[in-house]
């Protein structure tokens, strides 16, 4: 079930930052990257679990090899990477927070990277070290970092894995039939990022997307009852509140909820964290203490979910 949840951001001199890894189940870390106004994992999901700890069925590794798993993650049918749901955007075998990404997010992605004529290029790792010569137009210059972890027929007999470092091919969310569903697959021997629809049985890679909200509140403000002292506008002397809620609409769970925040020097280096991971609703406050800062220019930045927000604080002494 997709999360959705409210984000009230009061600065009194503000606020964050963008969640760099996730973990699921199993404790597998993985990387993230943000490609346009969406956030992918930069690798392919291996969890054998989902994120209550059930067990995920008909999951395997290339080959059945360990070493291989470790490098290009697990291969799923249909079913079992959505956990059985045919709702686009089921969270599935994703962690919290996150989902399988349904079509229409493929072509979002797609159309912001020039296309699906030229995208897969932009989706590639270069070189040949692990994609077959020639891996047309490979650049990796949207950072998605896709791999050739082939596929596993489950639907021809016999069934066998089969194009390793040849292709890279995801399930998407989007059913198609009672039993077919929607792929995506880039190959070594083109830049395309290209559809297929095919039988659910087949086991493929799983991508995926972080939930995005559906609403949210991002005005600063300071109200009344809040009894904090106000050091907004700026400039302030030497500290700064910041106080912020994650709050919860429709009675859904927010637990998948990951907040964080940071501030930066005026160069863009991070130099402290001041919230990692909050994953409960409620309202929440925190105050930087400057005092071992020089006088200058730093941002506070906030990440919730696909929320980001941030503030440019000057320090005077």
């Amino acid at each position: 079930m997709k999360k959705f949840f409210t984000v009230l951001v009061i600065f009194i001199t503000q606020i964050a930052q963008a969640q760099e890894t996730v973990a699921d189940f199993d404790g597998n870390i993985y990387n993230t990257v943000t490609i346009g106004n969406q956030v992918w994992l930069k690798e392919n999901l291996k969890s054998l679990h989902y994120s209550d700890g059930e067990a995920i069925p008909d999951v395997v590794k290339y080959n059945d090899s360990d070493s291989l798993g470790e490098i290009y993650g697990c291969l799923y049918t249909w079913d079992a990477a959505m956990r059985n749901s045919t709702s686009q955007g089921a969270q599935g075998i994703a962690p919290e927070g996150w989902h399988i990404p349904t079509d229409a997010e493929w072509k979002e992605m797609e159309n912001y990277l020039g296309g699906a004529s030229v995208a897969g290029g932009k989706m590639k790792t270069a070189g040949t070290s692990q994609w077959n010569s020639p891996n047309t137009a490979a650049t990796n210059s949207s950072g998605f970092s896709a791999l050739p972890a082939g596929e596993y027929d489950g639907f021809y007999t016999p069934h066998i894995f089969r194009l390793l470092n040849e292709y890279a091919v995801f399930w998407t969310s989007t059913q198609v039939t009672l039993t077919k569903a929607r792929e995506r697959y880039l190959s070594y021997e083109s830049e395309e990022s290209s559809i297929y629809d095919w039988y659910k049985v087949m086991k493929y890679s799983i991508r995926c997307i972080k939930d995005a909200p559906t609403s949210l509140d991002d005005n600063i403000f300071i109200p009344e009852e809040s009894g904090l002292e106000q050091n907004y506008p700026n400039p302030f002397n030497p500290s700064t509140k910041i106080k912020f809620s994650v709050g919860q609409i429709c009675n859904l769970s927010c637990t998948g909820i990951h907040t964080t925040l940071k501030i930066y020097n005026s160069l863009g280096a991070e130099i402290t964290t001041l919230v990692n991971e909050i994953k409960s609703p409620g309202t929440y406050e925190v105050e930087w203490d400057a005092s071992g800062f020089a006088s200058g220019i730093y941002l506070c930045k906030m990440e919730c979910g696909n929320f980001r927000t941030s503030k440019k604080m000057i320090l005077l002494r």
